[in-house]
Order: structure tokens, then sequence, then C-alpha cells
């Protein structure tokens, strides 16, 4: 617990955000998959189009990424999709993963959000405070959740609300 929330009993404010932004997304991608027939979670509808089964792939190595770039040793504890998932064993690793997310950013120390490191960390932008860090693949999540519902509609299995 940081000064902030002893005081206050709220977490610091930059934790608030980004969970908020954490919120919207796992709502957005429940909505993105509410009705989903399963018959369309392969097909990949032509041109450099992905299947839905790939974007949600890439969706919760975004959320394992997520925690390498907060350096959160949850990272051992993310499950995998099997190449013969369902929608319902992908929505519950996706939820999983989500999870472990939410903790790492309820965690983090919040001082550290802002600060640029005196030696670059491991991975991509390794010289950027944690925040710009964390944020980058935030947007990547959101734009693939786009690249579903596209899909969807091309697939006449259109999502019938955005969160």
């Amino acid at each position: 617990m940081n000064d902030l929330e002893t005081t206050t009993g709220w977490p610091h404010p930059q934790t608030q955000v980004l969970l908020a932004i954490l919120a919207n997304q796992i709502a957005r991608t429940d909505a993105s998959l509410e009705g989903l027939d399963q018959a369309n979670l392969d097909v990949i509808p032509g041109g450099d189009c992905q299947s839905i089964r790939g974007i949600l792939r890439h969706l919760l190595e975004l959320r394992g990424f997520q925690l390498f770039l907060l350096q959160s040793p949850l990272q051992r504890h993310m499950p995998e999709i099997t190449a013969s998932a369902n929608l319902e064993e992908i929505t519950q690793v996706l939820a999983q993963a989500n999870e472990l997310v939410r903790t790492a950013v309820e965690s983090h120390d919040p001082k550290d959000w802002f600060v640029t490191p005196p030696e670059p960390r491991p991975g991509p932008w390794a010289t950027d405070p944690t925040l710009i860090r964390f944020s980058r693949p935030l947007n990547d999540f959101t734009n693939h959740l786009g690249a579903i519902r596209a899909i969807r509609r091309m697939l006449g299995n259109p999502a019938a609300r955005t969160q």
C-alpha cells in the first residue's frame, strides 16, 4: 500500500486510470465476443485478415507482454490457449490473464509510473517510463478488438454492442 492509499483508502490516481482502461477493455472484449458463433472462430475471411482465434491468441500475448513490461512476477502464471480450445475456454483464459494484469497494476509501485529508469530495462522502449511502456500494448489491444468486430460483420455475425 502506498502513501495515498494509506491516507485516503483509494488507489493512486494513475493506478485508478489504468484499472479503468483495463476494465473498459474487458467490457469491450466481452461485447466483441458476445453472441459469436463458434463456427466463425477459425474462419479467415480473406486477404490479410486473421481469424478471430488468431486475434484472441494475440490479445493473450499482449497481456503477457504487459506483465513483462511491468516486470511482474505474475508472468509465470500466464495461461495458454491450446490449439483445440473452444470459445468458452479461450474466454476463460483471457479472463485469467486480465486478472493477472489487474493484480499487477494494483500492486505496482505508483512512484514508478512516470520515472525514467536510470538504466535501460529489458525489452522494447527500455528507457521509457513504465506508464509509456505499459500503455502501448493497451492501444494495440483496443485496435484488435475492432478487428474482431470487423471480421464478425464480414461473416454476418455482428456484435450487438460495443461494451
